[in-house]
């Protein structure tokens, strides 16, 4: 029954784990809670093996960092600035405990843990398959209908962004290597690990992927160092020292090619990794990555925190075009900056001792001999201690200036090949140093790790389930807003998203918008004030949960205009400005808001430094802004009116002497540009609030049209209102 149920939870990870290379192939969380729902039914069937016997026991001091390791993450996450964000990070933490976890409890044999690497060859053809018909037909096409790449700069399998394909080609190289050159590996299984290195290699050549040439040449450069350490001792002393003297020189002149085009590394790097137009640059982001790790060095800024500060301090020098960095695109500082000081110091401390039991397991080969005729030993558990030191190197070098362990597939893949380095040979108890008193099977430690795998796969289970449905919902009623804004079935979906999900601010954020597109022309002035005022809920329903969100400002602060709240929407504008100073979609609404109210002089302010801004640039928008203002200086000239607002709180040229004013309401006379006679144009957000006694007959109006309500996708100047990872133009 044991040995049943087992094979069944294998069967289950095993599918969890290709379906994970499917869809997690990027920081999207749209399609991954399916997959973790699938990865904690098997987490719990690790319960049916709970008293399984096994041929070895866990080394205590790595088991013991990994497992405080990954509590400390989960604290640190439960008091992270956005929830939302940290949902993510606790959901990749347990996803790769469940790894960790469940590569021990159910591969307890070689044949067990080569259904791995079967897994991965299948990944790899699938990926390899699906660059070739986007380089035959569609450079968008992805995996599932009606979604598509955003990143068509080259072919990227199932990866959104092309260097994380070549990334992932890379890394897999030393694997598929230490398979054909250590395994007992014959025939077919020859053959597929041959194959796979050679066309990985040749796609890896037509990608001409920086990145990926970097992690594989890395990969490799482990690999051949591996190889050399294991074979060492069993050369003659004279190859040894020609050997020496080889090695040495291509060294040297491996660092001085290194040293002498770091720079152009670098810059080739971070514009791959950022954006295709040559103005990023990865130095950049590490600034702000530093500065963020300035705000609380022990402990971090919380999980996924850089979203928030990758806005407050960005660079100038990023550029315009450059979207939000979001991650810090490199992981080690990312780790830093997030969980401080701690958080680093336990991820070294789990790769130190992990890595050290590798080396271990390689320095008892070094005295093994080989079979009549070969230099070489063969030995399935040498090949995967081989091929895995070798990923890790390789995806620990990606992740030097990406955020490749941002995506489930690398996170869940480099926490199986940590869990097989902590036991490289589970039929070889007698290599460990270590005495088992304990009468469980495989120890305390191992029987722990099992219990927390069986209540990670709880959790997983239903809040994979909780969050499947309402992203299901999200997406559908995204999807319904995105094609028609007035298609009514996006208010069903949304009501039921926000039912099961109500932590979520991006739920909130769309059903302001909903309300607000829900607006017809026919709307009587109360029904139309009311959707206004449910609109303004959501908005601060998700301006409570997100506070940061500087994105639903701008859409916020429109609507707060239209209901009269003026000082509240000049706060909320001000508040996002505070967050990302250089961002000038913030500066556009800001200056729309005082050109809604008439104020002229701030609004030409706002409109030429949005004109200069250094980031979310909307040229067209701020030059149609400042024509604006000319023209009404132009009217202003011709029919005797003060264009200057007289109530903007600007410094006022000395009173006019107007006749007809009212001597006791000082400045009655002077029309403001809002009385005055203009041209209605397509403003984004504008909402012309003609006075009843000064207003044309022609141009009196009871309740505005709906052209005259501010369009809520204009609001943000060409950035949707959906998931950042979905609508803001993604970095990776």
């Amino acid at each position: 029954m044991t040995s049943g149920l087992r094979f069944v939870a294998l069967t289950i990870f095993l599918i969890g784990l290709f379906v994970t290379g499917l869809v997690g192939t990027s920081t999207s969380m749209t399609f991954i809670w399916p997959v973790y729902f699938l990865l904690g039914v098997a987490a719990t069937l690790i319960i049916a093996t709970i008293f399984s016997p096994v041929g070895f026991s866990l080394p205590k001091m790595a088991t013991l960092c990994l497992v405080v390791f990954s509590v400390y993450l989960l604290i640190r996450a439960a008091d992270s600035p956005v929830g939302y964000f940290a949902r993510e990070d606790v959901g990749l933490i347990v996803a790769c405990l469940i790894g960790y976890i469940g590569f021990l409890s159910l591969c307890p044999t070689g044949n067990a843990r080569r259904s791995i690497r079967f897994v991965l060859a299948a990944l790899v053809g699938v990926n390899l398959l699906m660059a070739l018909l986007q380089h035959l037909i569609d450079p968008g096409l992805w995996l599932l209908p009606g979604y598509e790449r955003t990143h068509t700069a080259g072919v990227g399998g199932l990866f959104n962004q092309p260097d994380h394909f070549a990334t992932f080609l890379a890394a897999l190289l030393p694997l598929w290597l230490s398979q054909i050159i250590f395994s007992r590996d014959h025939g077919f299984l020859k053959i597929l690990w041959s194959s796979l290195a050679i066309l990985s290699v040749g796609a890896l050549l037509l990608t001409g992927s920086t990145a990926g040439m970097l992690v594989a040449s890395a990969g490799l450069g482990a690999f051949f160092f591996i190889l050399v350490f294991v074979v060492w001792k069993r050369l003659k002393p004279s190859v040894r020292r020609v050997g020496g003297v080889l090695l040495g020189t291509v060294s040297l002149l491996v660092i001085s090619v290194l040293f002498f085009s770091a720079h152009s590394i670098g810059t080739r790097l971070g514009n791959g990794t950022l954006a295709g137009d040559g103005r990023a640059n990865l130095p950049e982001v590490w600034e702000a990555g530093l500065k963020q790790f300035g705000e609380s060095p022990l402990l971090g800024t919380g999980s996924r925190s850089s979203y928030i500060y990758s806005r407050t301090f960005r660079s100038p020098e990023l550029g315009p075009h450059v979207g939000e960095p979001e991650f810090v695109h490199n992981e080690f500082l990312q780790m830093l900056a997030d969980y401080g000081i701690v958080g680093l110091a336990l991820l070294l401390l789990v790769l130190f001792f992990h890595f050290r039991l590798g080396v271990r397991f390689l320095s008892a080969f070094q005295s093994v001999k080989g079979a009549p005729g070969r230099l070489l030993p063969r030995s399935q558990h040498l090949a995967s201690v081989v091929g895995n030191l070798s990923f890790l190197f390789a995806v620990g070098t990606s992740a030097l200036f990406d955020f490749s362990l941002h995506l489930p597939i690398f996170a869940m893949m480099a926490a199986i090949s940590l869990a097989s380095l902590a036991v490289p040979d589970p039929m070889a108890k007698v290599l460990s140093r270590e005495e088992e008193t304990s009468f469980l099977p495989g120890g305390n430690l191992l029987f722990s790790l099992r219990g927390i795998g069986f209540g990670c796969g709880l959790a997983m289970m239903l809040f994979g389930f909780l969050f499947s449905r309402s992203e299901f919902h999200y997406e559908m009623a995204r999807l319904a807003f995105e094609g028609d804004r007035q298609n009514f079935q996006q208010f069903r979906h949304l009501q039921e998203a926000r039912s099961l999900d109500p932590q979520n601010p991006y739920l909130f954020t769309l059903s302001a918008h909903a309300q607000v597109a829900g607006i017809t022309p026919e709307m009587a002035l109360p029904a139309r004030m009311q959707a206004l005022e449910k609109a303004d809920e959501y908005f601060s329903i998700a301006q409570y949960l997100y506070p940061q969100d500087v994105f639903a400002a701008i859409g916020h602060a429109a609507v707060l205009d239209e209901l009269g709240q003026i000082e509240k929407a000049r706060d909320r504008i001000a508040e996002a400005r505070l967050w990302a100073p250089l961002y000038g979609n913030l500066m556009l609404a800001e200056a729309e808001h005082h050109l809604r109210r008439g104020d002229a002089s701030r609004a030409e302010a706002s409109y030429q430094k949005s004109l200069a801004s250094k980031a979310f640039r909307d040229a067209e928008a701020a030059e149609e802004g400042l024509r604006t203002i000319s023209e009404w200086k132009l009217i202003a000239q011709q029919e005797g009116i003060r264009w200057e607002q007289p109530d903007s709180g600007y410094p006022h040229p000395e009173k006019l002497e107007n006749e007809g004013a009212d001597p006791d309401r000082p400045n009655s006379g002077i029309r403001s540009p809002e009385e005055a006679r203009i041209i209605e144009r397509d403003l984004a957000g504008e909402v012309e609030r003609l006075l009843e006694e000064t207003a044309e007959p022609e141009t009196r109006r009871d309740i505005p049209s709906l052209e005259e309500l501010p369009d809520p996708a204009d609001w943000s100047k060409k950035v949707e209102f959906t998931r950042p990872d979905l609508s803001i133009p993604d970095p990776e």
